[in-house]
């Protein structure tokens, strides 16, 4: 028997608490666990975090047991390279790495345990789901819009803006200018044309906007033109000065910041592949049989 294995009692060691799909977890692996938990978080020993430990256990038995389903696997090369990485950030090497978990009661196999489940969830996750995600311009162009950054694809437009002024904010006069807005809209065929369809509608005036950045509209005009093709007219808004409608006569645009979209992009495709992965682990678990003794 190994020193360790007589300090903790052989018996304790194969005590098995959870069988997780005939796959055993025992007082051992969640005592080892709860100790890594402890040293690595600073939380305090106790119910709590056992039942943390136990937890986090079972997630990965569902998870290696997935990735034998798919036939996904990962070797000791792999585990011990990212272990290699996370001592080389501390300044250790994987030796010294194993020496300085041992001298606070862990054993190098429950990080590997940890690490290797993770490796294989991982690939299990983006082989699922690779084909199912996209994440394309317009989800990229949405994030950095709403964080600010720059980046974001640019459309310069050619407009025309047509302008039914509201004498009255009363319902029924708003009503009627919108019924015209549509009304006009409904003969619309060509930007060549605003000018005398807006001829026969009381109150409306054409304007020719020069070509600018879509961002300089308001919304919600600014979305409706974007999604506009050349050559369509957008529904009519509500502004402060009447009732709004814009023929789109021209669209070009321009791609930003090729490394700042890039990152984006791999940033959205993460957190939707972490949605899927929370998923699929809650139906394994659901779909599991786990006994508690």
């Amino acid at each position: 028997m190994s020193a360790l294995g007589a300090s903790l009692g052989l018996g304790q060691e194969l005590s098995i608490k959870v069988l997780v799909n005939d796959d055993p977890i025992s007082d051992y692996d969640i005592a080892q666990r709860e100790r890594f938990l402890a040293l690595t978080t600073k939380a305090k020993p106790g119910p709590e975090l056992k039942k943390k430990s136990t937890d986090l256990l079972i997630d990965e038995r569902l998870q290696m047991q997935a990735g034998r389903e798919f036939g996904y696997t990962a070797d000791e090369e792999e585990v011990n390279k990212v272990l290699s990485d996370m001592a080389s950030k501390n300044n250790l090497d994987l030796a010294g790495l194993t020496k300085a978990l041992g001298s606070a009661g862990v054993n190098i196999k429950t990080l590997k345990d940890r690490v290797r489940a993770q490796l294989v969830w991982q690939d299990v996750v983006r082989r699922k789901f690779r084909h199912q995600v996209q994440i394309g311009d317009v989800d990229v162009d949405r994030a950095l819009e709403s964080s600010g950054e720059d980046g974001a694809t640019q459309s310069s437009l050619q407009l025309h803006q047509v302008r039914l002024a509201l004498s009255s904010t009363d319902q029924r006069a708003v009503a009627a200018k919108l019924a015209a807005a549509e009304a006009l809209r409904a003969k619309f065929s060509s930007c060549a044309g605003v000018a005398d369809l807006a001829k026969g509608v009381d109150g409306a005036s054409v304007r020719t906007i020069p070509e600018q950045q879509a961002s300089t509209l308001p919304q919600p005009a600014r979305l409706l033109v974007q999604n506009a093709k050349t050559g369509q007219m957008t529904p009519p808004t509500i502004s402060r000065s009447g009732v709004e409608l814009y023929a789109v006569c021209g669209k070009r645009s321009a791609t930003g910041n090729t490394d700042i979209r890039e990152t984006t992009q791999r940033k959205l495709l993460g957190e939707e592949m972490m949605i899927r992965a929370e998923r699929l682990l809650r139906d394994l678990r659901q779909d599991a049989f786990i006994e508690y003794r």
